[in-house]
């Protein structure tokens, strides 16, 4: 397939000297080997959608996409009927080639995210319907955390989740993050075990937990984003508590580091010290993934880390209007999910750039 650089995106490709802010680091040379894959994916005619949210990459090499349909308005008086949200899942292959919509009879209100755990479970997290549900490769519930379409801060209830992450004795975290301020650790049947966090800026609290992943060590990594009366129009009255509806005196965009115990362990290091909007996290082999907008204004770069080192190995400059979620094929091509492409003067719908994939060009 033919490649190009579209008028909003510029990538980086050969090599690039990041000058690193931070005690102790010192400037690295990574190579931007990447280059947009034109027309990717080849959308039906007939799809509509108003932008892409999540997105997985299965072992098989299939590729699942997660969308907003419909943009979920709470706050209309006809939200339960016309302007409640809806969202799909579509498949493609590496190519772009349309395989398919998946777990139809799911109904999702405002999917956030999704993930493909080691068994071949596909993980839905709702957030405007504070659900985390896990499918079958047919695409048949397993599990569903959280009351469908009910908002809370307990043990069965969550306002706004936006990750999940898997650990390796079969328990799950949740990070309950738009609305809460909270990491939720479940069994592996879906029963509560515990909660960590709180709204704040002291340590161990956090904002809003907006992306969660599990490291190559084994701790896991949080994007501390400091939005925390995001998006109201999709709430109900009461729904953001009165706290939330200030800035957070003191918020740094921010990764955070967790045991997988529950135990606070600080921000990621120098590495990714100024992320400027903190938005998303992926993990893939030896490799960490940071989708972040960093110091200067424009669109949202990609910062590979090595997770041994945790030295820059590689960048890729204005990824996308928002690097909202991350996937990585075996190949080590990049996909990408953006939300609002209207916020980069790009149209919402199979006209805009709401799935990306970015070839791995130089190795």
């Amino acid at each position: 397939m033919r490649t190009r650089a579209p008028r909003w995106l510029a990538a980086t490709v050969g090599a690039l000297v990041l000058g690193l802010a931070g005690p102790g680091v010192v400037s690295v040379r990574a190579q931007g080997g990447y280059a947009l894959v034109e027309g990717w994916p080849q959308y039906p005619s007939d799809m509509q959608f108003e932008m892409g949210t999540g997105i997985a990459v299965g072992a098989d090499g299939v590729i699942y996409t997660v969308a907003r349909d419909v943009d979920h308005w709470a706050s209309h008086p006809l939200a339960m009927s016309r302007y409640k949200g809806r969202g799909s899942i579509a498949r493609w292959n590496r190519d772009g080639r349309f395989l398919g919509m998946f777990a139809e009879a799911q109904e999702f209100i405002g999917p956030h995210s999704m993930y493909i755990d080691g068994r071949g479970f596909v993980w839905v997290v709702d957030r405007e319907g504070h659900q985390v549900v896990k499918l079958t490769p047919e695409g048949d519930k397993v599990i569903a955390v959280g009351e469908y379409g009910v908002w809370g801060d307990d043990p069965g209830h969550f306002n706004g989740p936006t990750g999940v992450v898997f650990l390796p004795d079969g328990r799950f975290v949740v990070s309950d993050g738009y609305w809460n301020s909270r990491l939720v650790w479940f069994a592996a049947d879906g029963s509560y075990l515990k909660e960590v966090g709180g709204l704040g800026t002291e340590p161990g609290q956090m904002a809003s937990p907006h992306a969660i992943a599990l490291a190559p060590d084994g701790t896991l990594i949080v994007a501390n984003f400091c939005a925390l009366n995001a998006h109201p129009y999709v709430t109900s009255p009461g729904q953001i508590v009165e706290a939330r509806r200030t800035p957070l005196t003191g918020c740094v965009q921010r990764y955070d580091v967790w045991s997988q115990e529950g135990e606070y362990l600080g921000p990621f290091g120098d590495a990714i010290a100024d992320p400027g909007l903190a938005l998303s996290v992926a993990v893939y082999g030896d490799r960490i993934y940071f989708g972040h907008t960093g110091s200067r204004p424009g669109r949202q770069h990609i910062t590979v880390v090595d997770g041994e080192t945790k030295q820059v190995v590689d960048r890729l400059e204005n990824a996308s209007v928002y690097v909202h979620q991350m996937a990585v094929d075996a190949q080590g091509d990049i996909y990408i999910a953006s939300v609002y492409p209207e916020h980069g003067g790009e149209p919402r719908g199979i006209a805009g750039p709401s799935f990306l994939r970015w070839s791995r060009t130089a190795r």
